[in-house]
């Protein structure tokens, strides 16, 4: 291998190096983004959970059901969920 050779196949590693941590670093911002989305969903799940913990505790299905309703609203007004 001359040493031409040897600087070009430098070069193109160097080129695939930058390329690999342009991706890495891609793929990092879209975990954080990811884990961020998972956080907000857990919560949104603990209140859904917890409110449905509650409703059952009522023996009364229309004071279920008016519980249930006004969590769901609290929620759709606060967060922008459960849209239409």
């Amino acid at each position: 291998m001359t040493i031409n050779e040897i600087i070009q196949q430098n070069e193109e590693l160097q080129r695939q190096y930058a390329k690999a941590i342009n991706t890495i670093a891609a793929l990092e911002r879209k975990i954080a983004k990811l884990q961020e989305e998972n956080k907000r969903l857990r919560k949104l799940n603990n209140i859904l959970y917890r409110a449905m913990e509650i409703a059952v505790q009522i023996h009364n299905a229309e004071a279920q059901y008016r519980h249930l309703k006004a969590v769901l609203e609290r929620i759709k007004r606060e967060t922008g969920e459960f849209k239409g």
